[in-house]
């Protein structure tokens, strides 16, 4: 070999070496993180992410998992199907973000957490399975509080969308979802939301996968209020609906949309390793 070819293959290795450790070092992971199993014996948890650290106290695996992938959490027991082990023992981990970062990735930190120090594979698996299907309850016009959003949300600055204070008008984010249900009722309000990731949000409340069959393209502002089913108002303040609308009816009536029930495509996530996580 000539010594120019020579170079010229040392040249090619050291590039997709250089390409590998690029892609290597790309993998979302917080600075540092503690997990310890939480031995409290009691049912609850919580978890918290802010712009610096992420925390979880008292859950389980199974729960951990489900922010990791993004499985909203009524979702999470029939969602992933995996060992025992995810349900029997619960954690607490406190974890620091990287300085830079947003926190719009601490579920993917989250996911490589998982892998590194509990040996998490998994898959997804497509199943059939009831559902329902999110379409316009009339062809001609839309709900009285379904309006299509006049905010292009891509020009707005960064801060502006992530903060709490910018981000609400009229107590509806500005480009967002919020979605609560207290003792008044619930009650989903968007700004600049798809019709998709409004069927994502219901696949939540109504606990069963929803998919976008509206045909409507583009962002839409929508105040939604309804009375969840076995709801019992302890007061009688002004607020979200108390008058027995569900939400199938609410969404007909303020909307103009419906769900009609179909088989639809669901994804699973399926356990494929996972162990008790190494110590700290």
């Amino acid at each position: 070999m000539r010594p120019t070819q020579f170079l010229c293959v040392l040249a090619a290795v050291a590039s997709t070496a250089a390409t590998i450790s690029s892609h290597a070092q790309a993998v979302p992971a917080f600075e540092v993180a503690s997990v310890k199993p939480n031995v409290s014996g009691t049912d609850g948890g919580s978890s918290n992410g802010g712009p610096n650290t992420f925390t979880a106290v008292n859950m389980s695996l199974r729960r951990l998992i489900g922010i990791a992938y993004r499985i909203d959490l009524p979702l999470v027991r029939e969602r992933i199907v995996g060992p025992s082990l995810i349900d029997s023992s619960r954690y607490d981990i406190t974890a620091r973000i990287p300085n830079g970062s947003d926190g719009s990735q601490t579920a993917e930190m989250l996911r490589t957490l998982l892998a590194e120090r509990f040996a998490l594979t998994a898959h997804v698996e497509m199943r059939t399975q009831s559902g329902y299907a999110l379409v316009r309850a009339r062809k001609d016009q839309l709900g009285p509080q379904l309006m299509r959003s006049t905010v292009d949300c891509s020009n707005l600055d960064p801060s502006v969308r992530m903060s709490p204070g910018a981000m609400i008008k009229s107590e509806t984010p500005l480009c967002g979802m919020a979605s609560t249900v207290d003792a008044n009722g619930g009650v989903l309000r968007g700004g600049a939301r798809t019709m998709t990731e409004l069927a994502r949000n219901l696949t939540g409340q109504v606990r069963r996968t929803v998919v976008d069959k509206t045909g409507l393209s583009g962002a839409f502002d929508f105040v939604l209020r309804w009375t969840p089913e076995n709801f019992q108002t302890v007061t009688a303040a002004s607020g979200p609906s108390t008058d027995g609308t569900l939400i199938f009816t609410a969404l007909q009536e303020q909307l103009g949309l419906k769900l009609e029930e179909e088989r639809v495509p669901v994804e699973f996530l399926i356990i494929d390793k996972v162990e008790r996580p190494t110590p700290d």
